[in-house]
């Protein structure tokens, strides 16, 4: 959701706050630049040892002659090359010493009253000159590749000098690029990606001004994160579009409440109206998700305005924002904006068992050579193999530090246990805050770890930075000579997309199987797992969630499995008679396939969703209670534990009285009932069970062999009696 925009518009923004070319900034640029990095004649030959790694040359005689322009330009470029060169990138001197050359002539044929700054000129002007200067020279205009070479080099010097001659509080400045300004505030491991946000399509200064301090507060109070605000200022341009399109509007929308509210149905509409602009949805309706972005933080920015609007005045200079009334605090009613689709075909969630077989057979051809048909990428490779296998969110994969492994607790298994949990891996958890971070791994996943550390160090050998070590196992190779960059996931899904047209892998129905979505395979795993049986509270811990309620959106995609489970047994109720309630309705009643609110330690409870319980935990005698034989361990534990309670409860009582409790104890005549509850229903339980000719198991268990169950059972919690 981020707005692409020109190097024009960013020098026209710096033009209107008057920034541009100033001689005592440049010399405090030129302060930073090494005595022994000054010179006339920038090469591989020529500069110190240290950078001779980060210029590439096509041949020897490259080299940028910084000493035919004009000496502000050529210390511009001089302070540029090693700006590049410390954000971890490398100079191609082909292009730069082509752009240097440009330069010198342009400049030249202006004569005395030329250019003597970068900045003097936008990029359009100079690549005007540039070709009037080549076709001067050639009697012919420069051909598209070197000009298109030119301009991006261009281009990215003028950038980075807009930054550094921008001398006002970072964050009003109209574009923010913390990869080049470490002033922003960020959490740890953001961005993943080199993204920018560029706030200069909001064309009502107020409002530009405004959303810029509603970010940056945000961001230094940890209320928004990086990829959030990129979603907000993309809202909030299309709403600026809206009312720029609507007359122009104050600060406040309107003078009254009912003009506010007229003007944000108006909105309303205009957004359910609107259709995507890009993407494989281009021309379609926006999505109800899309719609509900896009109006959410419209309501968002203003309710944080009015809540803060007497800071936000002073802050800004601007006493409109304290006009901001209750009417700005929530635009609109319950039920008015669109909901997401909550109910998705599950199903396709789900990556089916023979198309999920050919997806990992085919997982090689990401790391086979281009010249055999492959895309010659083994890191993407090792990623799909790694996330085919863990389920772990892409993110979690990208930023896994280089050495993610941790060793058990307790002694490791030998390597006659191929399935055996060896390490535990660490993981980045980035969404959501005080989730579990580790996960048990075994001998294979470690093997594909290890192979992808060897890979990465010789990376960083072969191309980074003298004494540079990689920060993470998977690196991306582009401004990366410092190897503290992790593998960007667009490269990564541009891959997948291609190889899944490529396979073209279809399910049992004929569609194709969308494995580029890569989170389909975090809810192959998640059911997977739920399918061997694994305790939903396990699964829960596997996949980093805080509360089971979370888990269950993977769990729904086992509904027929819970369901086939459920009918397996008969119920029965408190005082051990079989339920005459028809299991399949029951089964309704209980909504089991999208709420457990009603699944008791013991059994379920019938009482409607709608009505509250005043008993306790007097199930036992409740008339709306009922079990099976799944839950026979409990029932078992339970009674064991009701008659050591009599024992305890009775010593205690004789000890203090002189006598026991006599049998009409209230206390007493009610454990009585609920042992002899539990005895019934336990007998009948085990009749149920004998008469199916097969053990009682737990809920949700499937058949599997002794090996899974072990293996299930120990997922996430070998050596870990605390469940961490």
């Amino acid at each position: 959701m981020l707005v692409n925009i020109t190097v024009e518009e960013v020098m026209d923004n710096l033009a209107a706050a008057g920034c541009g070319y100033d001689p005592v900034i440049l010399d405090q640029l030129w302060a930073t630049v090494p005595d022994d990095l000054r010179l006339g004649r920038l090469s591989a030959a020529t500069v110190p040892e240290r950078y001779r790694d980060a210029f590439t040359a096509a041949a020897p005689s490259n080299a940028i002659l910084v000493e035919r322009l004009p000496e502000p330009m050529g210390r511009e470029l001089t302070w540029c090359c090693l700006r590049v060169i410390e954000l971890g990138g490398k100079i191609a001197l082909p292009g730069v010493a082509m752009l240097a050359r440009r330069l010198a002539e342009a400049v030249a044929d202006l004569g005395v009253r030329g250019p003597v700054s970068l900045m003097d000129l936008p990029a359009r002007d100079w690549c005007q000159r540039f070709s009037l200067a080549v076709h001067r020279r050639k009697g012919r205009l420069p051909t598209a590749r070197s000009t298109r070479t030119v301009r991006e080099t261009l281009v990215r010097f003028l950038r980075l000098l807009a930054l550094a001659y921008d001398t006002r509080p970072w964050w009003q400045r109209e574009s923010w690029n913390p990869v080049e300004d470490p002033r922003i505030p960020l959490r740890a491991h953001e961005p993943q990606g080199r993204e920018a946000i560029y706030f200069q399509r909001v064309s009502a200064p107020r409002l530009r001004l405004g959303l810029q301090w509603y970010c940056k507060t945000s961001l230094e109070t940890g209320a928004l994160r990086w990829s959030t605000v990129g979603q907000r200022v993309f809202a909030m341009t299309m709403f600026d579009a809206f009312l720029a399109s609507r007359g122009e509007r104050p600060t406040h929308l309107a003078d009254t409440p009912e003009g506010v509210r007229a003007l944000m149905l108006d909105y309303l509409g205009h957004v359910r109206a609107s259709r995507a602009s890009r993407g494989p949805t281009e021309g379609q309706p926006l999505s109800a998700n899309h719609m509900k972005i896009l109006l959410i933080s419209v309501e968002q920015f203003y309710a944080f305005m009015h809540d803060h609007k007497h800071e936000a005045a002073a802050a800004l200079g601007d006493p409109g924002w304290l006009r901001l009334g209750p009417q700005h605090a929530a635009f609109y009613r319950r039920g008015e904006i669109p909901r997401p689709v909550t109910h998705r075909d599950t199903e396709q969630n789900v990556i089916p068992e023979v198309a999920f077989t050919q997806i990992m057979a085919s997982i090689g051809m990401l790391g086979d050579p281009v010249a055999n048909g492959g895309f010659g990428d083994e890191q993407a490779m090792r990623i799909m193999m790694l996330q085919t296998r863990l389920g772990r969110r892409i993110s979690e994969l990208l930023l896994l530090d280089h050495d993610p492994l941790r060793a058990l607790a307790t002694q490791a298994p030998s390597d006659e246990e191929p399935d055996a949990f060896v390490a535990r891996l660490r993981y980045q958890q980035t969404k959501i805050d005080g989730a579990p971070d580790t996960v048990l791994v075994d001998h294979e996943i470690v093997t594909i770890i290890r192979t992808q550390q060897e890979w990465a160090s010789g990376w960083i050998a072969r191309h980074g930075a003298p004494g540079a070590t990689p920060r993470y196992l998977f690196l991306g190779e582009k401004m990366n000579r410092h190897g503290n960059r992790p593998y960007v996931s667009s490269t990564l899904h541009r891959m997948l997309t291609e190889m899944a047209r490529r396979l073209d892998i279809r399910d049992d129905v004929g569609r194709l199987v969308d494995f580029q979505r890569t989170h389909r395979f975090r809810h192959t795993k998640a059911t997977s797992l739920l399918n061997a049986g694994v305790p939903i509270h396990v699964v829960q811990r596997y996949l980093g969630h805080l509360s089971p309620t979370m888990t269950m959106h993977y769990a729904k995609t086992l509904t027929e499995t819970h369901e086939a489970e459920f009918l397996r047994y008969r119920k029965r109720t408190a005082d051990a008679r079989e339920l005459a309630l028809p299991a399949a309705d029951l089964y309704d009643l209980l909504h089991l396939d999208s709420r457990t609110d009603r699944i008791l330690p013991n059994g379920y409870c019938l009482l409607p969703p709608r009505q509250s319980c005043d008993r306790g935990n007097a199930c036992l005698t409740c008339d709306k209670f009922t079990t099976d034989a799944t839950f026979l361990p409990e029932l078992r534990a339970q009674h064991r534990r009701t008659l050591t309670l009599i024992d305890t409860r009775q010593a205690a009582f004789t000890a203090r009285t002189g006598a026991p409790m006599g049998t009409d104890n209230v206390w007493l005549a009610g454990r009585h009932r609920e042992t002899a509850a539990l005895g019934a229903v336990i007998a009948a339980l085990d009749a149920d069970t004998a008469a199916q000719g097969q053990p009682a198991r737990g809920a949700g268990v499937v058949a599997r062999t002794d090996a899974t169950a072990r293996r299930a059972t120990g997922d996430l919690g070998r050596g870990q009696p605390d469940g961490r």
